[in-house]
């Protein structure tokens, strides 16, 4: 393997982990949109 190549593979996998973090990150923001909207109903009724 080049220099070149462990470069490349070093800002990949940079890159996925702040892809890792933003996937996450959306994840708890939609089940806790989900929580909201559930609350919402019940209080509704």
């Amino acid at each position: 393997m080049t220099k070149q190549d462990d470069n490349k593979i070093k800002k990949l996998e940079k890159e996925n982990e702040l892809l890792r973090i933003k996937v996450a990150y959306l994840e708890k923001l939609e089940a806790l949109a989900q929580e909201k909207k559930k609350l919402q109903t019940k209080t509704k009724r």
